[in-house]
């Protein structure tokens, strides 16, 4: 049996549905049904009631949820415990897919340039309450957070990165040709995004409700679960997209797309970086971690690295020295906290 099977099932338990549940672990809805169906068919039960609106666990499937639990923490326990024993160093990174997919690749391709292959970084894309849960049960040692709605920080070490900006984009086949549009404008036209209540959604969502307005006033959203698939089908002229701006950054340059703000709207998403107090503060992963905060266009904060080098930034402009403060020394206002998700 594999362990992915027993983690969709907690997840599908937890989250109360096959489609929460597949926005959460970054894969399609059919995938988690299909590993559902293959625990049912290894044990010859049902595992799982589906009602119309939810799944709500069967005796049988209580009881191996509660397992599947103990079995998971094992595993966590024995990879952190024998990565102790390895000669390289092993950091576990966990971040949502938008960031994955729009500032990893660079961060990556740096930082191998500067420092080889000897470092195990493994890399999970998870919702940014999931990347607290995991951080705060000793899976991640570093994540980066995006606040799409209003989250409880932990007491994990922290620092403010510089924010997102969330755009809406389209094709100029549509024809929307003002940097400045009013939601009038944009609402009746399809609206692709990745998941229904991924990290878009949510913001675009809690967004909306400031300026007045209703994620129900676009009457035509498709979700379409792969990142470089949404931009795909914009580019195409299929209809607008809401994505970050660094995801799309390269098809704006060249003019395949165009960028949208909506007035009073509030574009930018603030971002975190959060450092598990369990980090070993090796030569390299202090590296990976200047190198990190050099590709993201912030100063490499001397209390996390150590004494900064020079560097040149790549792309982004940094932030003025003012802004650059620790998270955990942030007022407030600044970094909104509710309690957390309930399990």
């Amino acid at each position: 049996m594999e362990l992915v099977l027993l983690r969709t099932l907690v997840a599908v338990h937890d989250a109360g549905s096959f489609t929460a549940a597949a926005a959460r672990l970054c894969v399609t809805q059919s995938a988690v049904s299909r590993r559902v169906r293959q625990l049912e068919e290894y044990y010859g039960l049902t595992l799982l009631e589906r009602g119309s609106e939810s799944v709500t666990a069967t005796p049988a499937g209580r009881l191996l949820v509660d397992k599947a639990r103990a079995i998971l923490e094992i595993e966590r326990e024995l990879e952190h415990n024998v990565a102790e024993h390895k000669l390289r160093d092993r950091v576990s990174f966990c971040c949502t897919p938008c960031f994955g997919a729009g500032r990893l690749p660079d961060i990556f391709e740096r930082y191998m340039g500067h420092s080889g292959l000897n470092f195990d970084l493994n890399v999970v894309f998870e919702m940014p309450e999931d990347v607290l849960e995991g951080l705060a049960g000793g899976r991640y040692d570093l994540a980066v957070v995006e606040h799409c709605d209003e989250l409880d920080l932990a007491d994990c070490p922290r620092w403010e990165l510089p924010p997102d900006e969330m755009l809406f984009v389209s094709a100029p086949s549509l024809g929307i040709d003002a940097a400045t549009v009013a939601l009038d404008e944009l609402a009746p036209r399809r609206l692709f995004l990745k998941t229904y209540n991924g990290c878009a959604y949510r913001f675009l969502k809690r967004r909306l409700k400031q300026v007045g307005a209703s994620i129900d006033d676009f009457t035509n959203l498709c979700y379409y679960d792969d990142l470089a698939g949404v931009l795909r089908q914009i580019v195409a002229g299929h209809g607008l997209g809401f994505v970050s701006r660094e995801l799309a950054f390269r098809e704006l340059e060249s003019g395949r797309l165009r960028e949208h703000r909506v007035p009073g709207f509030g574009h930018q998403r603030p971002r975190t970086m959060l450092v598990s107090p369990r980090l070993r503060r090796t030569e390299l992963t202090r590296r990976f971690l200047a190198t990190f905060f050099e590709v993201m266009g912030a100063e490499p904060p001397v209390d996390l690295v150590g004494v900064s080098r020079p560097f040149e930034p790549s792309g982004a402009a940094a932030p003025a020295p003012a802004d650059r403060i620790p998270a955990d020394r942030v007022p407030a206002d600044r970094i909104p906290a509710l309690p957390r998700r309930a399990r």
